[in-house]
């Protein structure tokens, strides 16, 4: 009693044009090959499907049972068929995203709206940590992709430069510094200075800032979360310097900023992939985005020339 998929649109054809001359030009097919088709489907159903005359065709009862169960089957199958092709090609898929705080907060909202807009079914998820456990998710497979600070060795992984943001001051809104247009890193040096632990790629860039000056705080507080850094920088206990995505995790505070000079600094951001296997569409989909679509940098950061590994010294 099996019949094909082509043997149900080929029935639902006829009915629903109700003339196997008809049916025939649509489905390309001669009116012979189209009225064996349909005795062959009437044999495999054990039922007439048609009362045929000269000048008329209609559908039997059995014939308008068929008609409704074939039309949902068809249904069935091309959506199925629509979801399979949108996986295929990326749009359904579910991408997975390791990345630093501050980029999770201050760039990636951007860019998945960007993306959704073009693709609303792809599913997105973030996984956010220190740049260690970012590229830890890449290598162990957990995560597609990697945002973090350029520079990681390694060989399991490769980064493609993403973008450069500039380091600032920042001030408690009532320093004597906020009255200056920049300030230095002697400056920051002078006043009991808030800083990250060891670990985080912030503190990193703050520690090589400090030593290419040949200053270095001698009152710190220090702490692993930006809130915790914002709340003490507002209350008045100390200043700090932070990349510019790390910002909008402070903005709760009475902070102001500053540019930096002697010497300026700079955090260099590149996203990172698997060395092996080949990324799947959608995660190549959502890399690609990054690299080539205007915008999708940090905010008032500047890109690298060009998107190639990441070659910068670990900071």
């Amino acid at each position: 009693m099996d019949i094909t998929l082509r043997q149900m649109e080929l029935f639902l054809s006829v009915a629903e044009t109700g003339s196997f001359t008809r049916a025939a030009e649509e489905v390309l097919l001669s009116q012979p090959v189209l009225s064996r088709t349909i005795q062959q489907v009437e044999h495999a159903v054990g039922a007439k499907l048609f009362e045929r005359s000269t000048r008329s065709l209609a559908l039997t009862a059995e014939g308008t049972e068929l008609l409704g169960i074939v039309r949902d089957i068809l249904r069935t199958y091309h959506r199925g068929m629509e979801r399979f092709a949108a996986i295929r090609a990326g749009e359904q898929a579910t991408v997975t995203l390791a990345a630093l705080p501050s980029v999770a907060a201050g760039m990636l909202p951007g860019v998945f709206r960007t993306v959704l807009a073009d693709r609303p079914a792809m599913q997105l998820r973030i996984l956010d940590g220190i740049t260690q456990e970012v590229i830890e998710h890449v290598r162990s497979g957990a995560a597609e992709l990697a945002i973090a600070e350029a520079g990681n060795s390694d060989s399991h992984v490769r980064g493609h430069a993403l973008c450069e943001e500039p380091v600032l001051a920042v001030l408690p809104a009532d320093h004597p510094l906020t009255e200056r247009a920049s300030v230095t890193w002697g400056d920051l040096a002078q006043q009991p200075f808030v800083a990250f632990t060891p670990a985080s790629s912030v503190r990193r860039l703050t520690d090589d800032a400090f030593d290419q000056a040949g200053v270095r705080p001698t009152n710190v507080i220090e702490t692993r979360e930006v809130g915790t850094a914002a709340g003490m920088i507002s209350a008045g206990l100390g200043v700090s310097a932070v990349p510019r995505l790390v910002l909008p995790l402070m903005a709760f505070g009475r902070l102001v900023t500053r540019p930096l000079s002697g010497p300026s600094a700079v955090r260099r951001l590149a996203v990172y992939t698997p060395r092996a296997p080949a990324l799947p569409p959608a995660a190549a989909y959502f890399l690609h985005h990054l690299l080539h679509t205007p915008g999708t940098g940090a905010p008032s950061g500047r890109r690298p020339r060009r998107e190639t590994p990441a070659t910068w010294p670990a900071t």
